[in-house]
């Protein structure tokens, strides 16, 4: 966002724009809200939302919002009710500050949170592939990378900090399109050209939440749900890999835990990301809801499989302000009156399913 527009957005801020279009777009909407990581104390990942700013936007939220569980929030939706300015609050992924970090400021302002876990993260069998190439893209010894995949050989020019957070947020984009194998091939090329050795178990940065830790939160009221085994794009898999991403999951943490599993969250979550064949097997799991990433609020109208969520961190760095608009319905309103595609908020459109602008020759 360039300074004009941050300072239009600020300005909208100061003055309340937000609290009335809230007003105007929530009153019939049950909002949920999205987060994944955050830093604070050496803990989570440098890149990863301050909690001291994550403390900010739940002292916001609660003042503005009806903040409830998901259960709460659904079960209204099926019962066709949505009190106005209804929200609730996800985490996915499973990372240990969820425990150390987030769950103390959640718990400081009564927020009944939901956290959406990868199952063999949790388990000590894996750490996330997108965990793994951003782990070689972060180490990269030089500013120049060439590798080949799939027949082409391809430069990255990553120069700066910034360069090289820009190559790996496409790359990862771009890997999330390819399928397990194509995926695991791309890892791999790219962590060959760059002479990185990916650890067997994830590093201190990238470390799971613990399923004692899971017990915990949930005999404190927090609710813990399913993220699928291994955090697959559910509509590049086969039969047999979705049910053991689905059913699986859900079985694998009923055992661990000790308690129902009754809410599933589509990994990457938008349109394209999952079938209707995915939202048959969450329903024959026996999943009660299931929340995807496609944006905007909720209405009895809604399907319970298919909730929509809105990105509590929707920029980075995220202010008060990019917080209060999202929340707010504002860029909701914007997209009705039929503005640009290219003038959306980046996480509401599909991006391009071709490899990233490099240097190919």
């Amino acid at each position: 966002m360039n300074r004009v527009k941050l300072a239009a957005m600020q300005l909208g801020f100061r003055a309340g724009l937000f609290r009335l279009v809230q007003r105007r777009v929530r009153r019939h909407q049950a909002v949920v809200l999205t987060f994944h990581r955050f830093s604070g104390d050496g803990q989570g990942h440098p890149d990863g939302m301050p909690i001291s700013r994550f403390a900010e936007f739940m002292a916001y939220l609660t003042r503005r919002c009806r903040v409830v569980s998901l259960h709460t929030l659904t079960d209204e939706l099926r019962r066709g009710v949505v009190q106005p300015f209804t929200a609730a609050v996800t985490v996915d992924d499973g990372y240990h500050e969820v425990f150390t970090l987030a769950a103390p400021v959640l718990k400081a302002y009564r927020v009944p949170a939901s956290f959406f876990v990868i199952s063999d993260f949790v388990d000590g069998r894996l750490w996330p592939w997108i965990d793994r190439l951003s782990f070689v893209f972060d180490r990269v010894p030089h500013q120049r990378l060439e590798f080949r995949h799939r027949g082409s050989r391809h430069v990255l020019e990553l120069g700066g900090d910034e360069g090289r957070r820009r190559a790996r947020e496409q790359w990862l984009d771009y890997a999330k399109r390819l399928s397990v194998a194509e995926r695991d091939e791309l890892l791999g090329a790219i962590a060959e050209a760059s002479g990185i050795e990916i650890p067997a178990t994830a590093p201190a940065q990238y470390r799971a939440v613990s399923w004692t830790e899971l017990r915990a939160l949930a005999a404190e009221g927090f609710d813990v749900g399913a993220h699928t085994r291994t955090h697959p794009i559910l509509s590049r898999v086969g039969p047999e890999q979705l049910r053991a991403e689905v059913e699986g999951c859900k079985e694998q943490m009923e055992e661990r835990l000790g308690f129902r599993v009754r809410h599933f969250a589509y990994p990457n979550g938008r349109r394209e990301d999952y079938t209707a064949e995915a939202v048959m097997a969450v329903a024959r799991a026996g999943y009660a809801t299931a929340v995807t990433t496609i944006f905007g609020g909720n209405t009895p109208a809604t399907p319970p499989l298919e909730l929509r969520r809105v990105a509590g961190d929707p920029a980075n760095p995220a202010n008060l302000a990019h917080f209060a608009r999202y929340l707010s319905g504002f860029d909701e309103l914007r997209m009705r009156t039929g503005l640009r595609p290219d003038r959306m908020p980046a996480r509401s459109w599909p991006a391009e399913r071709a490899a990233p602008a490099t240097g190919d020759e």
